[in-house]
């Protein structure tokens, strides 16, 4: 029997609240009592996707094609999926005969243009987007596309002209008015971003994602009341704009409003305390700040409103297993486990809470399983670091050579005289706030907004071109086996994934950490301050393979780098590292980055 399109229907409806598992389900049903319904192969592989299930997507989007369903939209989706799976150049054929169906349609040419860019070919990938615009001066997808190419390559200047072109065409364009404002305070023009947002305001007054943007620019600008006051009413009129919420925490929590952080997450569960994502998101920011307690409070209101759900068993596993109560949140991660199956979610900080309970070679199987799952997982990588440690296996080295894969480098230029105090006053203008970000692991200090090596400041600028040579000739020590996670290192694609300035004062420090967004981090020393009568000899040094102290591992650093005045250390970004404190009420002051290599 021919499924109607009602029944698909719902099923996409489902897809599109969320219930990802129950369309899965339902979706099976269909496909093996109709399995030469072309439409139902094509949401098949729409929801096998959304599930992560790429290989399964693939299929069924095949199935699609080979049941006459032959339409740019499955052909862009199958290579979609195809990129999922790593197959890049059966992807890049896919968008082939995706232009042959329909020249015209936008998503796959813009797709593939983000396929060529990720391949290197940004000259093809550009060139490609400005044939469609020549031909569709109007295009504002294809034109905001290219904006955002640009800024992917560090570029938020030529980003902001683009988005200006959009703009030209389409003013009422809101992705290219709210990007055009990040762009602006990417590229350090944050008076500009602010003027830009104020001459839209009329344009956009019910738009959270417009008012979040401009709350930004607002407190990049020194206006922290008026931002303030643009978050609260965007949280009251768009109470379901979750970013909102969080801004507002974190202005509060950095700039010391004397207000409570979390007011606005309060009035949303009282007033809608079985909403399951408002409990998801307030807990994700208390966990992002370490406010434990906070957690189990927020668990067990939750629960009384929500009633058993995994995810509040595995939020309160991680703040028992934070607060030394490893016992108990082991019993915790193991039920949320029975409804979470094999995903990192659950596995990664179950790991962390062997190695707290004393047993490594737990956290050795569980951190190995997230591996097989994503050998990208950077924490995945170092909590099997530590376990290989503890277990005096010699793998700990295989992964993490402390002489060969540590390397303390200068950059040549900041030598000459002046470069270094031109850097320094360029980077102290820069740090604004007046607290540590919440989510970050600096104590004692401040951190710099965006990516600041995306900047058109030629201070910055020249900067960073001299830090990427340093990055491109380090990367050729990585002479590694297939199996480990810097293979295929020497030689690579790199880009700056994330890079900042963190200025430390009085007895401020960094507690080990890891970077799971990139392949290789670093530190270039900018100002280190002597030593005062009551520091110890690696006061203010950076300490690498120590492991976070709250684990009560008591294990010594593997190696302890003293920092030198601009000099970058590179490292791995899967490396345990954090600074010792200093006592002199003076500055220190750092650039840091991590390096994504793109094989």
């Amino acid at each position: 029997m021919a499924t109607s399109a009602s029944v698909l229907s719902s099923i996409h409806a489902r897809l599109q609240s969320g219930d990802v598992a129950g369309a899965a389900q339902a979706i099976a049903d269909v496909v093996r009592a109709d399995p030469a319904n072309a439409a139902a192969w094509q949401l098949a592989g729409m929801i096998r996707r959304r599930a992560k299930d790429a290989a399964g997507a693939v299929e069924a989007f095949a199935r699609a094609l080979g049941a006459g369903l032959r339409t740019a939209e499955v052909y862009n989706s199958l290579a979609l999926s195809l990129e999922d799976l790593g197959q890049a150049i059966e992807a890049a054929a896919a968008y082939e005969a995706a232009f042959a169906c329909d020249p015209a349609y936008h998503p796959a040419r813009i797709n593939a243009a983000k396929l060529a860019h990720a391949q290197g070919d940004m000259a093809g990938a550009e060139a490609a987007l400005r044939k469609v615009l020549a031909e569709q001066p109007g295009a504002a997808s294809v034109s905001n596309a290219l904006a955002s190419l640009f800024a992917g390559e560090g570029e938020p200047g030529k980003a902001a002209a683009q988005y200006r072109q959009t703009l030209a065409s389409t003013p009422q364009n809101l992705p290219a008015v709210i990007r055009l404002g990040l762009a602006l305070r990417e590229d350090g023009r944050a008076e500009e971003a602010l003027v830009h947002f104020r001459e839209c305001a009329d344009r956009f007054p019910r738009a959270p994602e417009f008012a979040d943007a401009m709350a930004g620019a607002l407190i990049e600008s020194g206006h922290v009341d008026e931002a303030e006051a643009l978050l609260e009413r965007t949280v009251a009129e768009a109470p379901q704009y979750f970013p909102a919420h969080r801004a507002l925490a974190r202005l509060a929590y950095e700039y010391r409003t004397g207000k409570d952080p979390d007011r606005s997450y309060r009035a949303l569960v009282e007033r809608w305390p079985r909403e399951a994502s408002i409990w998801h998101s307030w807990i994700g920011l208390m966990l992002d700040r370490r406010d434990y307690e906070g957690v189990l409070a927020a668990v067990a209101e939750a629960r009384r409103s929500l009633g058993s759900r995994p995810e509040l068993d595995l939020y309160e596993g991680i703040a028992r297993g934070e607060q030394g109560e490893g016992a108990a949140a082991e019993a915790l991660f193991a039920r949320a486990a029975e409804r979470f199956g094999a995903a990192a979610t659950v596995l990664v900080p179950r790991a962390r809470n062997a190695l707290r309970r004393g047993e490594p070679a737990q956290a050795e199987a569980l951190a190995a399983e997230a591996i097989r799952l994503d050998r990208a997982d950077c924490f995945a990588w170092a909590y099997r670091g530590l376990a290989w440690r503890l277990l005096e296996d010699p793998r700990e080295f295989w992964l993490h050579d402390y002489s060969a894969h540590v390397e303390q480098r200068a950059v040549a230029y900041l030598a000459e005289p002046g470069r270094l105090d031109e850097l320094r006053e360029t980077l102290r203008g820069l740090h604004r706030a007046q607290h540590h970000p919440s989510e970050q692991s600096l104590r004692g200090g401040t951190q710099t907004e965006g990516n600041l090596f995306n900047r058109s400041d030629p201070v910055l600028r020249r900067l960073r071109e001299a830090i990427r040579e340093q990055v491109a000739a380090y990367l050729t020590r990585f002479d590694v086996d297939a199996d480990h996670p810097c293979a295929g290192y020497s030689g690579a694609r790199f880009v700056f994934e994330g890079s900042w300035s963190v200025r430390l004062t009085g007895e401020g420090f960094h507690i080990a950490h890891v970077h799971p967004s990139g392949s290789i981090s670093s530190a270039l020393h900018v100002t280190v301050p002597p030593l005062g009568p009551a520091d110890t000899p690696d006061a203010g040094a950076l300490v690498l393979g120590e492991p976070p102290s709250e684990l009560g591992l008591d294990l010594a650093p593997r190696r302890v780098v003293t920092p030198v005045e601009g000099a970058l250390v590179l490292f791995p970004s899967s490396m345990w590292h954090g600074t010792k404190p200093f006592t002199l009420q003076t500055e220190r002051m750092t650039v840091a980055f991590d390096a994504a290599v793109r094989r």
